[in-house]
């Protein structure tokens, strides 16, 4: 991330470009929940990416099913981004000034010019202290600090985003009028705190825990491949629009591929549907296991296919409009200020 600029201004770019790449894939985002949400089925009765599409789109209210609790989700979305990439940046900036602070002094030891003369450094720059700057390691800590922090605040709205997408994909939803009216965010807050209390709000924050890692990981892997494929003169000016998009999005689905199945424990304990007395004291290892042993490895990867779409075009979109309000702020400051 470009550290000369704003917190703020990062903030606001990056939940603005997640919000319209979100609502882009929403319609994906439900039928990847549903499908997350049925790993607890046998592997016959769950239905792939195509027919859960077309089973939404066979419904008679197909349009609200679809965009079933985007308000949320842009909500969750925008708060949670903001949060992070403002969290980010101020960390990551403050560690640039603790290295300003703290440059690598040079080494005393004496060496000789190819000149000859003793005593002398060949080059001037050797006897300057040098600026350090933040190792991968260090990334990827900010990044989780930083994920801990945004998660943690907008869980309990990512929480009921997630029952409102599969509210109506109960198996007796024509039998239960009560289930097709819609409530308000207030009304399911409401609704999930009295039934199972604070708990149920912060539902799925174990697995969020590890998860943090990626939006840290997705950054790292853009920045790797930035400079691994595109020309030195990319590394500091913005490549082009369909390189951001593209980098973006496979970015995205490199990071995601190793913490999927965290991805569905998360989805599952969100959704609600165990009840029973020992639902809340199910860890994310047992969890694991037991949904390897109702339908062995592949079920940790149920929807990974929506997961895959949706976070290659979320991701390439987000990392476009970011760049461009970025650089039309930086352009508008420019042009102002005469420079």
């Amino acid at each position: 991330m470009n550290t000369t600029l704003p917190p703020f201004l990062q903030a606001t770019s990056g939940a603005l470009g997640s919000a319209v790449g979100n609502a882009l894939v929403y319609p994906l985002d439900v039928a990847t929940t549903r499908m997350q949400n049925n790993a607890r089925k046998p592997h016959y009765e769950r239905l792939n990416l195509r027919d859960t599409l077309s089973h939404l789109l066979s419904q008679k209210n197909y349009l609200s099913n679809l965009y079933s609790g985007i308000e949320a989700d842009t909500l969750s979305t925008l708060l949670s981004n903001f949060i992070y990439f403002y969290t980010y940046t101020s960390l990551q900036k403050g560690l640039h000034i603790w290295y300003l602070k703290h440059p690598i002094l040079p080494n005393k030891s004496i060496k000789s010019s190819p000149a000859g003369i003793g005593g002398l450094s060949s080059k001037a720059s050797d006897s300057l202290p040098k600026i350090n700057k933040p190792n991968p390691i260090e990334e990827l800590l900010i990044g989780i600090i930083s994920g801990l922090i945004s998660k943690g605040i907008s869980l309990p709205i990512s929480t009921i985003c997630v029952r409102k997408q599969i509210e109506n994909d109960f198996e007796n939803d024509n039998n239960d009028e009560t289930k097709k009216k819609k409530s308000s965010l207030l009304d399911s807050l409401n609704s999930i705190y009295n039934e199972q209390g604070i708990e149920g709000l912060f539902s799925g924050f174990k697995p969020t825990i590890p998860l943090t890692l990626l939006p840290s990981l997705t950054l790292y892997i853009h920045s790797l491949l930035v400079r691994l494929i595109l020309p030195s003169k990319y590394h500091k000016n913005p490549p082009p629009a369909a390189i951001t998009f593209l980098l973006g999005a496979l970015s995205n689905a490199l990071a995601t591929l190793p913490l999927y199945p965290l991805v569905l424990i998360k989805v599952l304990s969100q959704s609600g549907r165990e009840k029973g007395k020992d639902s809340k004291k199910v860890g994310i290892l047992e969890t694991l296991i037991r949904i390897i042993r109702r339908g062995g490895i592949r079920t940790l990867y149920t929807g990974l296919e929506g997961q895959l779409f949706k976070g290659f075009v979320q991701q390439g979109v987000m990392m476009l409009v970011k760049q461009r309000v970025e650089q039309g702020v930086v352009k508008a400051y420019r042009a102002r200020s005469g420079v």
